[in-house]
């Protein structure tokens, strides 16, 4: 992925020609109602939770994915005082993401998952405990956009009729898409955002 971002240079939103894959940093704000991240809770407009279960057949043990959530909205991304909207609300096959895991938890024999926990879990058809009521081993971990936070973003850039009046000069405003060729790609790396990636 981040060889792929590296092949495009950082371009600011008004300079975008139609069809254009334009790759921007910015900060990221929902267009309505933001999401609220079940295990942080944190407002963002995007997060992805996996929670791994730990098996063990007697000589060794692995981690296993019990759970794996992905939740998302389409929104904006303010650079340099310009805005467009990101529509990550389309088919998986036509972008890529990778978000940071920046709240991790864990739950095993001698710690209690906290009900927060438990009750995502339920919503899941989980529990933290086994047949006989020990503690499984859990771990999980949630990645988000948070309001405000810096991320790049890679895709193509289409201006549309809008009534979001992002530009008082002009009733059109850019959305960034992808598809299956030329994915939209959105992340909040920080090595991403590197001036050095061209």
């Amino acid at each position: 992925m981040l060889r792929k971002l590296k092949e495009h240079a950082f371009k600011r939103i008004q300079l975008c020609k139609e069809g254009e894959y334009i790759k921007i940093k910015g900060e990221a704000f929902p267009i309505d109602e933001a999401l609220l991240s079940p295990l942080s809770q944190r407002k963002c407009v995007y997060y992805k939770i996996q929670i791994e279960e730990k098996r063990s057949n007697g000589k060794s043990s692995s981690w296993r994915t019990i759970i794996k959530e992905e939740k998302f909205q389409n929104f904006i991304i303010e650079s340099n005082g310009d805005k467009a909207i990101v529509m990550a609300e389309i088919p998986k096959s036509h972008k890529t993401t990778y978000l940071n895991q920046d709240a991790e938890f864990t739950s095993g024999t001698w710690k209690d998952a906290p009900e927060f926990l438990e009750k995502y879990l339920h919503t899941h058809g989980r529990k933290s405990t086994g047949f006989l009521g020990f503690n499984k081993s859990l771990r999980y971990k949630e990645g988000i956009i948070e309001i405000g936070e810096k991320i790049t973003v890679l895709g193509i850039g289409n201006w549309k009729e809008s009534d979001h009046n992002f530009d008082r000069y002009s009733s059109k405003s850019l959305y960034i898409s992808g598809n299956q060729e030329e994915k939209l790609i959105i992340t909040d790396l920080v090595k991403a955002l590197n001036p050095k990636n061209k």
